[in-house]
C-alpha cells in the first residue's frame, strides 16, 4: 500500500499516516476545491464494509417478521411443494431443486433443510437427521429422505392462510 502525498517540502515529499489494526494507512489531510476535507480510504472502505454487513444481517439473514422464515427456507420449501407426490425424496434432489431458485451452493442449502428437519413441523423426515440436543449431525444428504409435512400442505400452501406473490425466481 503506499501513502498518499502530501505536499513536497525541498524538493521531498511528504506523507501523513494513521495506525490501524492492521498497520498504518495512509491520510489525506488536503482539503479539496470546495473546502471539503477528504476521508481517508482505510475509514471509507469500513464504513461500506459496515453497510453491507448491516445490510445482510438485516434484511437477508434474519427471518421475516410475516413468517420467520429465511429466503433459502422459502425456496426449500417450495422446492419440496413442486417435488411433491406423496413420496420421500432425497435430500440431495431437493438441495439440487432448491438450487434453481438459490443459487448460492448447496452446502448453505443443505444446512438450511437439516435445521428445518429437525424441527419436525414442516417436512416431514426420514433417516438420520441428527440431534440438536447431543450435537449429532445428520448423515449426508444422499442417505436422508424428506417430504412436506401435513401441516405445511394445509397451512403454508393453503391460499387462504398465505399470500402468495411472483418474485424474481
Amino acid at each position: 500500500m503506499s501513502p498518499r502525498k502530501r505536499k513536497k517540502q525541498n524538493n521531498q515529499e511528504t506523507f501523513d499516516f494513521e495506525e490501524s489494526g492492521n498497520g498504518k494507512v495512509p491520510i489525506d489531510n488536503d482539503n479539496d476545491d470546495s473546502g471539503n476535507e477528504k476521508a481517508p480510504l482505510a475509514r471509507s472502505y469500513k464504513n461500506w464494509f459496515l453497510e453491507y454487513a448491516s445490510y445482510v444481517i438485516l434484511d437477508r439473514a434474519v427471518p421475516a417478521l410475516e413468517d420467520g422464515l429465511k429466503p433459502v427456507q422459502r425456496r426449500i420449501l417450495h422446492a419440496l411443494k413442486e417435488l411433491d407426490d406423496g413420496r420421500y425424496n432425497k435430500v440431495a434432489n431437493v438441495v439440487g431443486h432448491s438450487m434453481r431458485y438459490h443459487p448460492h451452493g448447496d452446502a448453505s442449502i443443505y444446512a438450511a433443510m437439516v435445521g428445518m428437519g429437525q424441527r419436525n413441523l414442516l417436512i416431514d423426515t426420514q433417516g438420520n437427521w441428527g440431534n440438536t440436543l447431543t450435537g449429532d449431525g445428520a448423515a449426508a444428504a444422499r442417505y436422508i429422505e424428506a417430504r412436506l409435512s401435513p401441516f405445511a400442505r394445509d397451512v403454508i400452501f393453503n391460499p387462504k392462510t398465505t399470500n402468495w406473490q411472483s418474485s424474481y425466481d
